[in-house]
């Protein structure tokens, strides 16, 4: 009688186990202002947190908070060298827009050194982290005397692999501390 009901939940927990969790960061800026968003989206398409540039919340400071987020951010950081940052998937590093100086010349050596900054930041990534795609679309503009740009990077977690790869190093960490 309950075996199907076990039967689903037990679906649901693997279905939730090897869901993606996508965070999107956007930073735009131009002749209107600066801002940026911050989204936090599950299976592709299901928003679960979205923080925008002018909607900032105040948080409350806890005393025992900040020593546990401490720990967590410690395992995470410690997982992700030993791992070289693999568990963590670049799907989207962006940057378009267009950049103006007075000077053509000014603008010229501006976008070489632009694209150099870009290669090498495309080459750390690539190193660190499984790379998908990147677009570079910032350039100079010779007509017009302004400048906008828009750069955007999504990371992918599967969360599956991320709790195992917590879990593996948090116990690597207890079993030393014990034989030390």
């Amino acid at each position: 009688m309950y075996l199907p009901v076990v039967f689903c939940i037990i679906a649901l927990i693997i279905v939730a186990l090897f869901m993606s969790l996508r965070i999107s960061i956007e930073f735009t800026a131009g002749s209107e202002g600066i801002s940026y968003t911050v989204k936090g989206i599950v299976f592709k398409y299901i928003k679960i947190l979205e923080i925008k540039s002018n909607s900032e919340k105040k948080r409350k400071k806890t005393k025992g908070g900040e020593k546990k987020r401490g720990r967590i951010l410690g395992i995470i950081r410690t997982a992700m060298r030993k791992k070289n940052g693999k568990a963590v998937h670049i799907e989207k590093f962006s940057l378009t827009g267009t950049f103006s100086v007075d000077d053509a010349a000014a603008n010229a050596i501006l976008y070489g050194g632009f694209i150099i900054l870009w290669q090498f930041a495309v080459l750390f990534l690539s190193e660190h982290f499984t790379f998908e795609h990147q677009n570079y679309a910032f350039y100079p503009d010779f007509q017009n005397d302004k400048t906008e740009f828009i750069f955007q990077i999504i990371f992918r977690v599967v969360i599956f692999k991320a709790l195992l790869l917590l879990a593996r190093y948090w116990l690597e960490s207890k079993i030393n501390n014990k034989t030390e």
